[in-house]
């Protein structure tokens, strides 16, 4: 048994450092500055500093840069297959960078990332947590999503399809086989070792598609944010005094096709734009097309953001929008605008509805089973009188980090005690 305070963590992810953090990346330099803060020591393991043009993004603690994909491609793209061999190499150059870190100083090594297949690698008797943030357990392409909408598809000879538009019987062979071994290699690393899904319907999900539920070493703790930041711009906000101009309705997010900012403009009649405000923080891939489309129609694209400045655009809004049509995997943008005290209208797909539990008012979160229904609410927005309201954020709040960490801490302390029975099956 060991003791709960203080420990010595390493978070690894391939995520960090990057020019403007993703979800994943946020989530373990959040996660490691509260660790920090609760007075843990933490050190982050991310991806070659020469890989990337970036900073260490606020991370109050040890950064260290030895993560390195390159040339771990295998020409997969160019072939038109999902190669075999590439996840277990790319797993591969993570458990050499942990192990160049002296990885056993420390008392716990947690993974964020999308690679499940480092778990094979780490010895058994290693005190070893991987948090899924995403698909990637299962699909290859890490968000099941084809053709502009949600992939169903369970049979890895379908898989094939995302490799290549049409692929002969060759590459359909090569990619089935990667896809195989991708899921058995999942499940086996997730028995060898603990695996946290930050929702039920991650883990309902893996183990509808992987199966073998009884075997899996998982446990499901929601992803989270800082409500002690949110306060604190919130408190740092003048007050809006007059409500008679349009409703602010706000999105914030990627600007990708999975997120539906596309689809939300697309189905928004010029009428309905006249009488709401439209403002769209984030940048992405699509930025610029959805510019060009949509900007002329008096939709703001406010591009990237602070987090500080992104709360602010949320204390002003009236109503928070997130218009994904993909499975989210934990809408983060979805949970900070209830903590807002924000209406949010959303699609309910994937962990959307698990976020019914953070609403602070009745009928908070509206979802809807189509796009159609969503945007019929949207029209009839001024019908709303005043649609909500700003709320304090509590430090303390469920959804915080600091509540998750007695969470996390146990699942720690329980692969803790794992290792020691596991000691002498060291996989090597």
């Amino acid at each position: 048994m060991i003791s709960e305070f203080p420990l010595k963590i390493l978070l690894v992810t391939e995520d960090v450092p990057a020019a403007h953090l993703g979800g994943a990346g946020k989530h373990a330099v959040l996660l490691g500055n509260a660790l920090i803060e609760a007075g843990h020591q933490v050190e982050i393991l991310g991806i070659a500093a020469s890989l990337q043009n970036s900073t260490k993004k606020d991370f109050q603690g040890i950064l260290h840069t030895e993560i390195d994909f390159s040339r771990t491609g295998l020409k997969a793209v160019a072939m038109g297959i999902f190669n075999p061999v590439r996840n277990l190499l790319m797993a591969w150059r993570v458990w050499c960078a942990i192990k160049r870190v002296d990885y056993k100083r420390f008392d716990v090594i947690h993974y964020h990332g999308h690679i499940a297949e480092v778990g094979l690698f780490v010895p058994k008797s290693v005190n070893f947590v991987h948090t899924l943030h995403d698909q990637a357990s299962e699909c290859l392409t890490h968000m099941r999503f084809k053709n502009g909408r949600p992939c169903q598809a369970k049979l890895p000879s379908e898989c094939a399809g995302c490799a290549a538009i049409k692929p002969n019987a060759l590459q359909k062979a090569v990619s089935t086989t990667a896809v195989m071994l991708h899921r058995y290699h999942a499940r086996k690393a997730f028995t060898r070792h603990k695996a946290i899904f930050v929702s039920d319907f991650l883990r309902s999900r893996f183990v509808d598609i992987v199966g073998h539920a009884d075997e899996l070493n998982v446990t499901v703790v929601h992803n989270f944010t800082d409500t002690r930041l949110m306060a604190n711009v919130l408190q740092q906000m003048p007050i809006r005094l007059s409500r008679n101009s349009r409703p602010i309705v706000l999105i914030a997010g990627r600007v990708h096709l999975t997120k539906g900012q596309d689809v939300f403009l697309q189905a928004l009649s010029n009428e309905t734009l006249k009488e709401i405000e439209v403002r769209i923080v984030g940048d992405g891939p699509d930025l610029a097309k959805l510019k060009q489309k949509h900007e002329a129609r008096g939709v703001k694209f406010l591009g990237w953001q602070s987090q500080e400045d992104v709360y602010r655009e949320s204390i002003q809004a009236d109503i928070c929008i997130v218009p994904s049509v993909w499975e989210e995997a934990f809408g983060t943008t979805t949970l900070e605008g209830l903590v807002f005290g924000k209406l949010v209208f959303a699609l309910s797909r994937g962990a959307t509805p698990e976020l019914m539990r953070y609403c602070v008012f009745p009928n908070q979160l509206r979802l809807f089973s189509d796009m159609a229904s969503l945007i019929e609410a949207i029209a009839s927005i001024k019908s709303f009188g005043h649609l909500s309201q700003t709320y304090k954020p509590l430090t303390l709040g469920s959804a915080d980090v600091r509540a998750r960490l007695p969470e996390i801490l146990d699942v720690y302390i329980k692969s803790k005690i794992n290792e020691c029975s596991n000691h002498k099956s060291e996989y090597n």
